[in-house]
């Protein structure tokens, strides 16, 4: 009976898009061999909150994070036309999960919400215990 009650918790943590877990030195390792449209998860601090910044593909709120580990800062992209703000401060130990592109300052993780054309895999924000998608 535990061994059937452990295969349900399992598949019903599948189901539901369990968070991946996070790998900064993989993508530290992105970033020096300037890889891109690389799916990640970050461990990270808010150290800096952008104006939002509006495109073809909707308006983005931006802030910048730092790894947990590895000296990194990365811009996150979160289409606020597509899932909720997130509330971030600075200061504010979150996990980001979404696809990196390479740039020379750290890069940018962006597709950190849910793919309404179902063309991408999802990423999320967590942030203060909830996670927004």
């Amino acid at each position: 009976m535990k061994r059937f009650a452990a295969i349900l918790v399992v598949g019903w943590l599948a189901a539901c898009g369990a968070s991946a877990q996070p790998d900064d030195a993989a993508i530290v390792t992105d970033f020096h061999n300037h890889q891109s449209n690389v799916e990640v998860t970050a461990d990270a601090t808010v150290v800096r909150l952008l104006p939002d910044r509006t495109s073809a593909t909707g308006i983005h709120e931006q802030f910048i994070i730092k790894l947990s580990s590895g000296d990194l800062t990365i811009e996150v992209e979160h289409n606020i036309s597509i899932a909720a703000r997130v509330p971030v401060k600075e200061g504010d130990h979150v996990i980001v999960h979404g696809e990196y592109v390479w740039n020379s300052q750290g890069g940018l993780i962006h597709f950190t919400h849910h793919d309404p054309k179902g063309t991408h895999e999802g990423g999320y924000i967590q942030d203060g215990g909830t996670t927004y998608d």
